[in-house]
């Protein structure tokens, strides 16, 4: 054989080999599972189909509107008689005696506070992620296929951080991290880190056991448990829209949705 024919040889021996090594990561790291495969995954996943809202009383000190009467009051439930590390009390109850901010005139609201808003909620459950959908169009995306969060070069805070999780039998275990301060009310820091435990507890019922750790705001872990009831007679989700709205009033302390009358 030539040298010129050999070098071609070792050339395609040596792409043979790199085609293989890709095949192989491939089927390690990004294979799809089988339509088969998949089927029994999804029919072995919990079913909440249909529309929830929280339950744990977040209505009844809001005015007729919607909204409390004093928009620093909307993070009251979920860190009423949080721990507080001293310096950052004061840096909240500054804040909350403050004149309006611009950020309280935002439409929406982040994470952890979409969870237990007046907005009804959806769980759109698939075996690579749970999105969790709310009427005021905020959506966060839980994958469950895996994957850790991003490096810390590649991540940055958002209003719903970043969340991945878990099936521990009919419980989804939720990590989520890298959410942003400064929504309301800079309750926490960035450096929060913010676990749950989602899971149906009854027919008409689902708890999210929701635990926060900061050692820059808490002085130790705070949970709160966030129940959620099925709401019955509504099959499809009506976004809102909360600028010059008034068809969504409150009734029996549920948002509704009323015809245009016009």
């Amino acid at each position: 054989m030539s040298a010129a024919s050999e070098r071609l040889a070792a050339r395609i021996t040596a792409r043979a080999v790199l085609v293989a090594a890709v095949v192989l990561l491939a089927g390690a790291t990004g294979a799809q599972p089988s339509g088969g495969a998949r089927a029994r995954t999804f029919a072995s996943l919990p079913n909440w189909t249909g529309i929830w809202i929280a339950a744990d009383g977040v209505m009844n000190e809001l005015s007729i509107s919607g909204r409390s009467p004093n928009p620093s009051d909307r993070a009251r439930h979920l860190l009423n008689g949080a721990p507080y590390t001293p310096e950052w009390a004061a840096n909240v109850n500054a804040i909350r005696n403050a004149p309006e901010r611009a950020n309280d005139k935002e439409c929406g609201f982040p994470f952890p506070y979409m969870m237990e808003s007046p907005w009804v909620l959806q769980f759109l459950i698939t075996p690579e992620e749970t999105a969790v959908i709310a009427g005021g169009r905020e959506v966060r995306h839980i994958y469950t296929d895996g994957r850790a969060h991003p490096s810390a070069d590649e991540i940055w805070a958002t209003p719903w951080g970043d969340s991945v999780g878990h099936w521990d039998g009919d419980t989804l275990v939720v990590d989520t991290i890298a959410v942003q301060a400064g929504r309301f009310l800079p309750v926490l820091s960035e450096g929060a880190h913010y676990t749950e435990r989602i899971r149906m507890v009854g027919p008409e019922r689902i708890e999210d056991e929701l635990t926060m750790v900061d050692p820059s705001a808490l002085a130790k872990p705070w949970t709160v448990t966030i129940p959620y009831e099925h709401v019955p007679g509504v099959d499809r989700m009506v976004h809102g829209d909360c600028h010059e709205n008034d068809r969504n009033p409150v009734i029996d302390g549920k948002l509704t949705v009323t015809p245009d009358a016009h």
